[in-house]
């Protein structure tokens, strides 16, 4: 076997040789057509993303219902502590997942839409609010905030960042461990890397590790193209994405990256 210096890495006791992938022909991709924005329009509307942790508690909060009650739906009324727009409807949102980078550094939380309200008064930092509808029960601390203003296409039209893009699947919103075509993934780039609203983006698998029958070295295996996915809700450090292919079952931890990476 012929390696090049510095291809042999460790990997606990054992020397892991890891193979570079040659070059080789596919047959010719068909176009991926302008994806209509209603496979997506749910999702945009119930959920959103907030930087850090800090923000989060800075943003308006339920304090109470009438009554004393804990839990609330369309029709009642809530008291809420912090700033409320006195115009136009809010929504009340739910911290779900907090994402992080395969690193452990903070990239924001996840938000899921609960329902919408309108200010009915306020004293002092005390606002009153009306909810107007709700997916879910209201409870104490879910969050108040302006409806997110994204002017929205009727379809989103693939291509490719005009920059280098790298970075990884690292969440499923709503726990999937297996992924396919059309689902909803979250990846650790955003805005702030170059991505926008329908920039395709290629999935590459980790080769597997194989022991060399001869010399017993543990080799791993060149990353394999297992799919592709479309941005569609950019954000400063996280993005949501559909995928749009899948010639294998991808999972978190799988590296997304532009076609000339």
């Amino acid at each position: 076997m012929l390696l090049s210096p510095g291809a042999a890495a460790f990997e606990g006791d054992r020397s892991v040789v890891k193979l570079s992938p040659q070059v080789r022909t596919l047959p010719h991709r068909e176009a991926i057509k302008a994806i209509p924005m209603d496979s997506v329009k749910a999702f945009l509307r119930q959920h959103r993303v907030v930087n850090d942790a800090e923000a989060l508690q800075a943003l308006a909060y339920v304090v109470g219902g009438d009554n004393r009650r804990l839990i609330s739906g369309a029709g009642d009324t809530l008291y809420v502590r912090g700033e409320v727009p006195r115009q136009g409807r809010v929504g009340i949102y739910r911290p779900a997942e907090d994402y992080q980078a395969l690193d452990g550094t903070p990239l924001g939380t996840e938000l899921i839409n609960v329902g919408v309200a309108r200010q009915i008064s306020s004293e002092g930092e005390i606002a009153r609010i009306e909810v107007l509808s709700a997916h879910q029960e209201v409870r104490v601390n879910d969050i108040i905030l302006p409806l997110e203003a994204r002017e929205l296409s009727t379809e989103l039209t693939p291509r490719a960042p005009l920059n280098a893009v790298d970075g990884h699947i690292i969440a499923v919103p709503g726990g999937v461990r297996f992924i396919g075509r059309l689902q909803v993934v979250t990846l650790d780039v955003g805005t702030l890397d170059g991505l926008q609203a329908g920039h395709m983006l290629r999935v590459n698998q980790q080769g597997e590790l194989v022991n060399d029958p001869r010399t017993e070295e543990l080799i791993r295996l060149p990353s394999t193209e297992a799919g592709r996915v479309m941005v569609f809700k950019p954000y400063d450090h996280v993005s949501y994405a559909l995928v749009m292919q899948a010639s294998r079952v991808l999972e978190k931890g799988d590296q997304v990256a532009s076609s000339g990476n």
